[in-house]
């Protein structure tokens, strides 16, 4: 969004507050930040619009995913500049942490973080993979999968459905590095060892290494969107899913030269 005075500001800061459920006081907050842009003046009466409002919505929907308010004024004056999200970061895209470090963690700790595995449920976690066990308690290679297990018990999804997620994940992916590794090792190597020279063979595998991991988190995260918005329609609460899905979703879209821009207002 690169302008948030859309056409037919309607609202006064009270109307605006009690549409975006903020006290007044953090609106002005807001204006004070340069999170959310002036007013249309009719006198020495503001009107805001429904701009201002999707504004306050993408704020909200930033804030949820652990930006700080600093950090979203830079953001969005980077995105109004036309600057590359990249760059505002300080990163190249290829530095990207998309890794995880493994976690060792005891038995202990591991009921503790996730207290539904316990007993057979820890069996079954090994065999899912997302556990190892060790000879001091249990090697963790996605954190963050463990997490969702986690959460996902927390929610009241029973842990056995959860594990099972967990195998599922572990397969598929084993599928695909599976076909990947057939192309580096029949293919890629090949012509590496022809002299055909495709490239430095450490560089190419690094920078391989990183796109293949952004372009699944890319392409997980669309398809899961697709398919959670057509379960949608037949599921009991689909109404509220399709809502949350909305309100945590923020859209942004970088053009050819790299510039990252907010969307439109529809």
């Amino acid at each position: 969004m690169s302008e948030a005075k859309t056409a037919g500001p309607v609202m006064t800061i009270d109307e605006l507050a009690r549409r975006a459920r903020l006290p007044v006081r953090t609106i002005r907050e807001y204006h004070t930040m340069r999170l959310l842009p002036p007013p249309e003046r009719r006198g020495r009466v503001g009107f805001y619009g429904p701009g201002h409002v999707q504004r306050l919505e993408l704020i909200a929907r930033l804030q949820r995913r652990g930006y700080s308010l600093a950090g979203i004024r830079d953001l969005l004056q980077a995105w109004a500049a036309g600057a590359d999200l990249t760059s505002l970061l300080g990163i190249e895209p290829a530095q990207a942490p998309l890794d995880e470090m493994p976690l060792r963690l005891t038995r202990a700790e591991l009921a503790a973080q996730v207290p539904a595995l316990s007993g057979p449920a820890v069996e079954r976690a090994c065999e899912a993979g997302l556990i190892q066990p060790g000879t001091d308690g249990y090697l963790v290679r996605s954190p963050a999968l463990l997490a969702l297990v986690a959460d996902g018990t927390v929610a009241g999804v029973p842990v056995s459905d959860m594990l099972d997620l967990a195998g599922t994940l572990r397969r598929q992916v084993g599928s695909v590095a599976d076909a990947i590794a057939d192309l580096i090792a029949f293919r890629l190597l090949p012509a590496v060892q022809a002299g055909e020279d495709p490239g430095n063979l450490v560089a190419l595998l690094q920078r391989g290494r990183t796109l293949l991991l952004q372009g699944a988190v890319s392409l997980l995260a669309d398809r899961l969107a697709d398919a959670l918005l057509s379960r949608s329609e037949d599921a009991v609460g689909g109404a509220a899913l399709r809502a949350a899905l909305e309100r945590i979703r923020v859209g942004a879209v970088a053009d050819a030269s790299g510039s990252t821009r907010l969307p439109a207002a529809p």
